[in-house]
């Protein structure tokens, strides 16, 4: 009978079914007794958070910052398994899991408290970590495994009462092509003297993206090339069309599969920090100029990347500057991100979560 692999995501961004997906197919590449399924959870009340955090980042930052700072205690983890109960246990029901692999905290807090009735079979539950900043709400009793993005985010859940023996720093989960990609040469080696930038505002084309995207074009520079991918913003995708279609120096995409391609042939990445989005980036050793970081996880995510040397944080105003600066005045500083983001970077982080997923299963059918 083959292991299953139940993975649980939530509709918060496109990040966590991105992670969701790359340990599923990490799973699939070392066992070929593996089945995976990725259940993205939904209820109409979880949609409407959803809307309610996108509408709160937009309009009353300062609000939302302080929200995410409160302790999640017992009143707002019941609300969590209320809203996701139902949806939650049809999961469970249907496949019958081996082990559940949560790469959002809410479903997978729920899977933990439904398997607290006695007459629900008790499987491991395994937290991947999306965010190099651990939120309160990731712990839960009765997880197995921590996957967290680094040694500081591992201690950070030790610290908030995750048990030790249970935390591993795995990095965050990417795609394992990046671990076939990933080399220690120097970027930018056999390229051509264009100065390459990718823009990327994640899979919902957030953040001020054309406003990066205005002012990269601003510089004279003819050997500067500008990608930016909207996601599925098609009205990012227009206005940026719009504006800039004459100057052959851009190219504007919207969603696509491609993204390591493109990150592959660039000299920097110029995004907001979303927790996917850069660890790819560190994965793959590509510098970062982070953008105007939303309040909350984003935060916490520039903080960290910053720390690492890899990662300046700048405001829209000074995208301009700050990218001639590494472009074209002090390429070695960009040499010298480049080398520190490949320290930083986990690129097989999804087979390291998928090895110890497998071997909890092998432990739960013993």
């Amino acid at each position: 009978m083959p292991i299953r692999i139940l993975l649980l995501s939530a509709e918060f961004g496109s990040g966590h079914l991105a992670a969701a997906e790359a340990v599923a197919a990490a799973c699939r590449s070392l066992s070929a007794d593996c089945e995976t399924v990725v259940v993205q959870s939904r209820s109409p009340l979880l949609g409407l958070f959803a809307r309610a955090y996108l509408w709160q980042i937009r309009h009353t930052p300062g609000l939302y910052r302080r929200l995410y700072r409160l302790p999640p205690g017992k009143p707002l983890r019941w609300l969590v398994i209320r809203v996701l109960r139902g949806p939650v246990r049809r999961a469970l029901d249907q496949y019958n899991p081996d082990v559940v692999v949560g790469t959002h905290p809410f479903p997978a807090g729920a899977a933990l408290h439904l398997m607290t009735h006695p007459r629900r079979r008790k499987v491991p539950v395994v937290m991947a970590l999306t965010d190099f900043s651990p939120h309160g709400f990731w712990i839960w009793p009765g997880v197995a495994r921590y996957c967290a993005a680094s040694p500081e985010a591992a201690a950070q859940l030790v610290r908030r009462g995750a048990e030790a023996d249970a935390v591993l720093a795995t990095g965050i989960p990417v795609r394992t092509a990046l671990a076939a990609s990933f080399h220690t040469g120097s970027r930018g080696q056999s390229r051509s003297r264009a100065r390459r930038v990718l823009v990327i505002g994640g899979g919902l084309g957030l953040g001020p993206i054309a406003a990066a995207v205005d002012a990269l074009l601003s510089l004279p520079q003819p050997d500067l090339q500008v990608t930016v991918i909207c996601g599925r913003n098609e009205t990012l995708l227009s206005q940026i069309r719009r504006r800039h279609g004459g100057d052959p120096r851009l190219t504007a995409l919207g969603f696509t599969d491609e993204i390591v391609d493109h990150m592959r042939a660039a000299d920097l990445l110029v995004t907001k920090p979303g927790g996917i989005t850069c660890a790819e980036a560190l994965a793959l050793g590509l510098p970062l100029l982070l953008i105007d970081p939303l309040p909350g996880h984003e935060e916490e995510n520039a903080a960290y990347l910053a720390g690492t040397g890899a990662a300046l944080v700048v405001g829209r105003n000074r995208v301009a500057d700050a990218a001639h600066e590494l472009l074209f005045r002090h390429p070695e500083r960009l040499a010298a991100m480049a080398a520190t983001a490949r320290r930083a970077g986990y690129p097989a982080s999804a087979l390291t979560i998928a090895a110890e997923v497998l071997t909890l299963a092998d432990s739960t059918r013993a």
